[in-house]
């Protein structure tokens, strides 16, 4: 009997047919787009503000800057995929006796971010299939106010609903949910390891041995899930199941 063969769109691959020419640009039977790029950059970035590098912990942070301006701060974000790199600060003059939400905006339509400072409603964060918003912070500044101060702004880049910084490479790929499906660590079954009942024991403390064939134990973790990933060594105790 013959195989039933269903296609599953993927990439990149090279192209064996031209189908069209672009601009003077030849497009194969195999092209893909930036959503393409975008849908497999986003498998390993999580949406966020990155909190590293050159921005640390104040990449898009929104901070007064005098009279009713505030001003955000340079940053590097990732929004479904796509990445804004705000090179120099950006500020707004703002109105007593309103509230405000400072939004990052990505437009995948217009292929565009903007910094909006938009009047809170209930309608902030937009997310719709071609915008979605990350919320920087909230604003309010009571009528007659003539300063803004820190105490008038709540930062929102930590609000996972709202905003949030982005997770490591690990942790977006989700390879491994939750470190008790990991099944071993460092190749070690989760049922050979020590585990600890109260202040009792239930098993022999056992260090993995070095390349010379000399056991050692460089360090002890304790805990109640599995972590996925441990050096040789390594030792690890449950402390519950």
């Amino acid at each position: 009997m013959a195989d039933i063969i269903l296609p599953v769109f993927g990439g990149m691959f090279d192209s064996t047919t031209v189908v069209d020419t672009v601009n003077g640009f030849p497009r194969g039977d195999k092209a893909v787009d930036s959503s393409f790029f975008a849908k497999m950059i986003s498998s390993f970035y999580s949406d966020g503000i990155l909190a590293a590098g050159d921005y640390a912990q104040n990449g898009f942070k929104v901070v007064p800057a005098g009279g009713l301006t505030v001003t955000a701060a340079p940053g590097i974000a990732w929004i479904r995929g796509y990445m804004a790199w705000m090179q120099e600060a950006q500020s707004f003059v703002l109105s007593a006796g309103h509230s405000y939400s400072v939004v990052l905006r990505l437009n995948t339509a217009s292929g565009e971010f903007t910094l909006v400072a938009t009047e809170t409603t209930s309608s902030v964060p937009v997310r719709t299939e071609q915008i979605c918003d990350l919320v920087l912070a909230e604003i309010r500044i009571p009528s007659g106010s003539a300063e803004l101060t820190e105490s008038m702004i709540r930062d929102t880049r930590s609000n996972l609903e709202k905003c949030g910084f982005v997770t490591c490479t690990v942790d977006a790929l989700q390879t491994v949910p939750f470190a008790e499906d990991a099944g071993s660590v460092g190749g070690i079954p989760g049922n050979a390891l020590v585990r600890r009942d109260g202040g009792t024991m239930s098993g022999n403390l056992r260090a993995a041995p070095e390349m010379t064939g000399i056991s050692v134990v460089r360090n002890i973790a304790y805990g109640t899930a599995l972590p996925d990933v441990m050096e040789e060594g390594e030792i690890f105790i449950l402390l519950s199941e």
